[in-house]
């Protein structure tokens, strides 16, 4: 006979442990969804549009020898995201295409300028001592990427 009165150990049913887990799940997935919904998920007027991002520096090089087309083609550019750093020519007007020259930007900006200006094609030329991102050279085909 002992002094010291104990409690018999508590038994949890294994129906009971089953029911602790289902409860334990079903929280972890509401808190889940509480955080998708409310932290991770942006609303759409909080989604980057194109007026909220940075304007793409660039050159436009007239590479196909008609008068006035660099000039020309930054008037028609005027109301884009870009901002026309310089005009000019190239040094022979030899291009058949119009196309990008990346100089500093990145791809993701290649992905923009490309969306604005049309033109696909690009070549990479980097140089840290540009002050523009990117060139667009204006060759022969420059009247479909004018309307």
């Amino acid at each position: 006979m002992s002094l010291t009165v104990s409690e018999p150990p508590v038994n949890v049913s294994p129906k009971r442990t089953v029911w602790y887990v289902i409860i334990a799940v079903l929280l972890l997935a509401i808190a889940l969804v509480v955080l998708w919904k409310f932290v991770l998920n942006k609303p759409l007027d909080e989604v980057l549009t194109e007026d909220k991002l940075p304007a793409i520096k660039v050159q436009i090089l007239n590479g196909c020898g008609f008068e006035g087309l660099a000039g020309e083609y930054q008037d028609f550019i005027k109301d884009k995201n870009i901002s026309v750093e310089s005009t000019g020519d190239t040094a022979k007007p030899i291009y058949d295409k119009s196309l990008i020259v990346v100089r500093k930007g990145d791809l993701e900006d290649l992905s923009r300028l490309q969306k604005m200006t049309g033109i696909k094609l690009y070549t990479l030329a980097r140089t840290e001592y540009s002050n523009v991102d990117f060139d667009i050279v204006l060759g022969r085909d420059y009247d479909q990427y004018m309307n």
